[in-house]
């Protein structure tokens, strides 16, 4: 395996398909993945490295010429774009491992993840806005805002949906009668969320204002020209009716706001979280709030 690597490398060099050559070494790393790591894992660093292959703005310089400066930008820009923490890290860990092993096949000098804090990329949870001050800037904002806008805004913090679940989200999943909306993640896993009756007064507005009525299949979010709307125009909707706050602030808002609850297990299942680990992460502002009051008396 190592001498086809190396060949299919100098195949590259000498102006070789980039493209062929990514997706061989994506292949031969996740061979060699399955001694150590489950399926679903292996399948999840697939479509990891398959989707920081596909967005890439520019030219795609191919694995072995990527720098540290062009991965630092690629992991800012998700975060703009409302991209969890949790996100982010899994995505990291995915390309460290992979860097890990082009090190060992001899086809790169060094890790250009090595030197990114993405501690810093991400933001601290614990300095985020809390859910009460983000709907009462959210209430003042929206008077100046669109129905479309709106929806938009409330449906991320009343249902702590990812901006990808938001913008694939069709009709079909709302349940006007139970009160529900069946969120659909990208790992095709499912999960139903209720909805308050404010937001669920926003979506029947939005549904009456369809010249005919929208089917099961329409888009939930569509702008006038039929088309749905994109990942840039919801970061840009959220940032201006909040007041500042990107979609993944108001999603760990939401989340946050179960825990307050004591409602772990509940928080865990709307998350959409595979573990209770990754959910615990949202009471990490608590812990700093009792640490203050705690420095404050004592």
């Amino acid at each position: 395996m190592r001498y086809l690597l190396c060949y299919n490398f100098f195949k590259v060099l000498s102006g070789g398909d980039h493209l062929v050559m990514d997706e061989e070494l994506e292949a031969a790393f996740l061979k060699e993945q399955e001694r150590r790591l489950a399926a679903s894992t292996i399948a999840g660093y697939g479509r990891n490295l398959n989707f920081v292959r596909r967005s890439y703005q520019g030219e795609w310089p191919g694995w072995v010429h990527l720098s540290t400066a062009q991965i630092r930008a690629f992991f800012i820009r998700r975060q703009k774009e409302g991209v969890s923490v949790a996100t982010t890290r899994y995505q990291a860990t995915t390309l460290r491992r992979f860097y890990h092993y082009l090190l060992e096949q001899g086809l790169v000098d060094q890790n250009p993840l090595v030197g990114i804090q993405f501690d810093e990329v991400g933001g601290a949870r614990g300095n985020l806005p809390n859910y009460q001050l983000l709907m009462e800037s959210i209430e003042q904002n929206s008077k100046r805002a669109t129905l479309l806008e709106r929806v938009a805004t409330y449906l991320v913090i009343e249902t702590g949906m990812r901006t990808g679940e938001l913008i694939a989200l069709c009709w079909g999943q709302v349940d006007v009668t139970m009160k529900m909306v069946l969120i659909k993640g990208e790992d095709q896993t499912e999960r139903y969320v209720p909805l308050p009756d404010d937001l669920l007064g926003l979506l029947s507005q939005l549904e009456v204002a369809y010249a005919t009525p929208p089917t099961v299949r329409e888009r939930v979010l569509t702008l006038a020209n039929g088309k749905p709307v994109s990942r840039s125009w919801v970061e840009r909707t959220v940032r201006r009716v909040s007041g500042g706050a990107t979609p993944a602030n108001l999603r760990h808002a939401y989340l946050n706001k179960v825990v307050l609850e004591q409602r772990l297990e509940d928080a865990n299942r709307l998350a959409g979280h595979k573990t209770l680990v990754a959910t615990a992460g949202y009471q990490q502002g608590q812990v700093q709030d009792l640490k203050k009051k705690y420095q404050q008396y004592f």
